[in-house]
């Protein structure tokens, strides 16, 4: 007779089915003890997978050189689309309290979505790059913020989109979606935008810990927002 593992079933072990859901911050708490582990690893990758597309235009931003910030972000943008779906379905497994062993899954969501984001990844980093193009030739700040609170919104929503296998749409369709879900729960869409905006103008400061929750935490708490 075979002898269980021990702690075979700590990874990815959801609540007992009994169990009531909590909500607000003490479901924050519980997803940070049972989940922080597989957030903060999706996080760290969404982050790397970044990286080269930052380093990339913010050369070509020193060149004060649009069409140059255009090709860095086609040149390596194209990493951040699978990334962030895989951040995004690691969050939404872990708030339907899946269970399941995190990297098995992580791999799986990445070969399934890896053709179908990769322009989706291109094109929001070529946004994003163009809006900071914009922020450092100063230009107005009312449609700048504008401009980022509807990007913002509109990556949000795709990226949920993505990361759920029932939405196996177009991305026109997938941007389509992204409007009625901004307009039709606007109070929450201002909400996690504003959460997910003061975040990242505060991140700077934020040294080391900023590097530990850079992409994971902010998306944790537009999401659980939405």
């Amino acid at each position: 007779m075979q002898s269980a593992r021990p702690f075979a079933v700590q990874e990815g072990a959801g609540p007992q089915p009994d169990t009531p859901r909590k909500k607000g911050v003490s479901r924050f708490v519980e997803l940070l003890g049972r989940d922080l582990g597989s957030m903060f690893k999706s996080g760290l990758l969404a982050l790397a997978a970044c990286l080269p597309a930052g380093l990339l235009v913010c050369l070509a931003l020193l060149a004060e050189s649009l069409p140059l910030v255009l090709l860095a972000a086609a040149a390596a943008g194209w990493l951040t689309g699978p990334a962030m779906t895989g951040l995004y379905d690691t969050i939404l497994r872990a708030l339907r309290d899946e269970p399941g062993y995190w990297w098995h899954t992580y791999r799986r969501v990445w070969k399934r979505s890896f053709r179908s984001s990769l322009l989706p990844g291109i094109a929001f980093t070529a946004l994003w790059s163009c809006l900071l193009y914009a922020w450092l030739a100063a230009a107005p700040a009312g449609p700048l913020l504008l401009s980022a609170v509807c990007l913002t919104a509109c990556s949000l929503y795709f990226w949920l989109q993505s990361a759920l296998a029932l939405f196996e749409n177009s991305s026109a369709q997938k941007l389509e979606n992204c409007l009625r879900m901004a307009v039709g729960f606007l109070p929450r869409t201002l909400a996690a935008v504003a959460v997910q905006l003061l975040y990242l103008f505060i991140l700077p400061r934020l040294g080391f810990f900023g590097l530990l929750t850079g992409l994971w935490l902010p998306s944790l708490l537009a999401i659980m927002l939405v």
